[in-house]
């Protein structure tokens, strides 16, 4: 069914407006693009970002563009508006002024990491292809948030009913569910290691806790969140991680039942600012966090690169 505006021809949504389904829609327009670009134009620089933002990361590619515009053109669609907050694009207002009368329309805060794992993406290395789409509200409570593998094509999302993951196209969805383990000795853990800047001084400031892990995955960014919740690993450490990297997956650890505090212990909180940065922590349970906390007491996190 179509419906016709100001000379557009738009698709019709069917059912009650829903944020899962939102953002789910936006991550599959974001898969579309990636697996449609041809490798060559992917990988083209296409752009620098604004001064003052992501200096130490200063290109965007073509898939990153790409992956960007497919998601704002698919909540453009959905009648979302609001603040976009994204790693390619910064700060910027998306759809129109808001209308009280239309339903599901209610201003939001839309932050996202179109694709995350640009670099290898450049050496055509394929692993760590991700995109995450999280909405907050005005009141800055989460809405929904998701993320997809671009390589396996596994959605993970989470809203007010849970959190769930679509382990390929067309299978059912599986609730999300973190692992058991209770201590940190021989537990798995995930930081981001791949640039030298975050590799030696992680490895320097965590050193006392990496030599009681059983292995450690050296990704980060969104995905993090998403493996601690889907029991992939049992704790995440994140360390000078942007808005975008933080709160377009983190409510999907939130509400598989993982913890997630600062490296102190404190609250997350949303704040809708594009150049924060969060050193924060990730772990499958409660006891097993009381133990990583334990653990950091005393280790100062890394410093260097900022937004």
């Amino acid at each position: 069914m179509t419906k016709r505006r100001t000379g557009q021809v738009t698709k019709e949504r069917k059912g009650p407006f829903s944020w899962r389904q939102t953002v789910q829609e936006g991550l599959r327009a974001a898969n579309a693009v990636v697996r449609r670009m041809a490798p060559r134009a992917g990988q083209r620089v296409v752009a620098g970002r604004e001064a003052g933002y992501r200096s130490w990361d200063p290109e965007v590619i073509g898939v990153d563009t790409a992956a960007e515009r497919a998601i704002i053109g698919a909540l453009r669609r959905a009648g979302v508006r609001g603040t976009l907050l994204s790693e390619e694009a910064g700060e910027t207002t998306l759809g129109t002024p808001f209308n009280r009368s239309a339903p599901g329309t209610e201003p939001v805060y839309v932050i996202q990491d179109p694709f995350d794992g640009s670099l290898l993406y450049r050496r055509d290395i394929r692993a760590h292809w991700f995109t995450a789409v999280g909405i907050y509200g005005q009141d800055e409570k989460p809405r929904a948030a998701g993320t997809i593998d671009h390589i396996t094509g596994e959605i993970i999302l989470a809203d007010a009913a849970g959190a769930v993951r679509i382990p390929r196209p067309g299978a059912r969805a599986l609730p999300l569910r973190p692992s058991g383990t209770t201590t940190l000795d021989g537990a798995f853990l995930e930081a981001y290691l791949m640039k030298p800047p975050f590799l030696y001084a992680t490895a320097t400031a965590l050193r006392p806790v990496f030599e009681r892990a059983r292995f450690i995955l050296g990704n980060g960014g969104p995905y993090g969140f998403a493996d601690v919740a889907c029991g992939r690993i049992d704790v995440y450490f994140a360390w000078n991680e942007a808005l975008t990297e933080v709160f377009s997956a983190v409510y999907i650890a939130e509400r598989a039942g993982s913890v997630v505090s600062h490296w102190d212990g404190s609250p997350v909180r949303f704040r809708p600012d594009i150049h924060a940065v969060y050193n924060l922590v990730c772990s499958a349970n409660p006891r097993l966090h009381e133990q990583v906390l334990q653990a950091l007491k005393g280790i100062t996190p890394p410093k260097g690169l900022t937004p």
